[in-house]
């Protein structure tokens, strides 16, 4: 194996460290049988659709949600038009590696319910943005279990072993909302926070804990309301190629794109193209190049208005080999392996 490979798998596997993990070969068997994940979802889908239809939403003037059992006539939360229930239909992402055949062996097309209370006035996050929530996670007996008010940041995939990590259902439902519009200090010094996206999702046990007992028993299907404020774009490989920006046939799967086959997504890959050459190496500006940055952005950037002394332009993003640095279907450089 040339040594170039050998290089960037190492890289790859420091960078995805976290989701490695060692069991102690003790000769004793401790497996644990799990049950059948289709069973599981069919029994957990049904159970939530009756959650929905024998309970109803309160909101405070804050739009904080608190879910009550039916009991004088309340309408539902199936049958609610002011926040009506949506759903989308999803795999489970969690898998075995980082790598681009380290899909789940879970089948399951899973139906994941939610209720917008706002929309929120940023941007929708990809999956592979860090984002900062705030959070209540309450069983189907409208029992909390946990709880914060503050925010907690999460990144998927874990940049190391020490990211806290969501549930994939959690993660998931994020795409539907967007973050704040904006944030301020009040007089006591905490932040408020300005039309964020706000979501109320039931998640199946497949894509929550499954087998684990957090929130109640095993198997059990969960809530959270979510409220989103911040993302950050992650640059998992620091190609300087932002990683939501390696999604090259747009399907939101940033693990089936992968330029040179080489089984290393390219939002992991520090040479895309697999030609020998980093991929931030081929996308430097040479000198003497417009703009403030100093390699070429993926896509043009405008100026930022709000930076008054900073002229943020940059006209020209990546080139294809030819030079061409506009063409929206152009092949880039660095994903161009005669191109040198």
């Amino acid at each position: 194996m040339k040594m170039k490979n050998i290089l960037r798998i190492i890289i790859f596997l420091v960078l995805v460290g976290g989701t490695i993990s060692c069991k102690k070969d003790d000769g004793a068997s401790n497996e644990v049988v799990l049950r059948d994940r289709q069973e599981v979802y069919d029994e957990d889908i049904l159970e939530i659709e009756a959650y929905l239809k024998d309970n109803y939403l309160e909101l405070d003037a804050n739009l904080n949600a608190t879910v009550k059992k039916i009991d004088a006539g309340q309408t539902s939360i199936w049958d609610d038009t002011a926040y009506p229930v949506q759903f989308i239909t999803v795999k489970n992402d969690v898998r075995t590696s980082n790598f681009t055949d380290g899909v789940s062996a879970d089948v399951v097309d899973y139906k994941l319910y939610y209720i917008v209370l706002n929309e929120g006035g940023g941007v929708n996050p990809t999956h592979v943005d860090s984002v900062f929530t705030a959070y209540k996670g309450w069983n189907l007996s409208n029992e909390v279990f946990d709880q914060n008010n503050q925010g907690i940041w999460f990144t998927y995939p874990q940049t190391t072993a020490f990211d806290p990590l969501s549930i994939s259902g959690y993660r998931q439902v994020l795409t539907k909302i967007k973050t704040e519009e904006s944030s301020s200090l009040n007089g006591n010094g905490v932040v408020v926070h300005q039309n964020y996206g706000n979501v109320i999702v039931f998640i199946p046990s497949g894509l929550a804990y499954f087998n684990g007992v957090i929130g109640g028993a095993s198997y059990s299907p969960l809530a959270f309301q979510i409220k989103l404020f911040y993302r950050k774009e992650n640059d998992h490989d620091r190609d300087r190629i932002k990683s939501n920006n390696e999604d090259l046939n747009g399907d939101g799967d940033f693990y089936n794109d992968d330029s040179d086959g080489d089984k290393i997504p390219n939002f992991l890959d520090i040479d895309d193209d697999g030609d020998g050459v980093v991929t931030k190496t081929e996308i430097k500006k040479p000198i003497g190049e417009s703009g403030i940055l100093a390699y070429y952005p993926f896509n043009p950037i405008a100026d930022d208005p709000s930076t008054t002394n900073i002229d943020e332009t940059e006209l020209k993003a990546i080139p294809s080999c030819s030079g061409d640095y506009t063409t929206p279907t152009r092949l880039r450089k660095h994903l161009d392996p005669s191109c040198q």
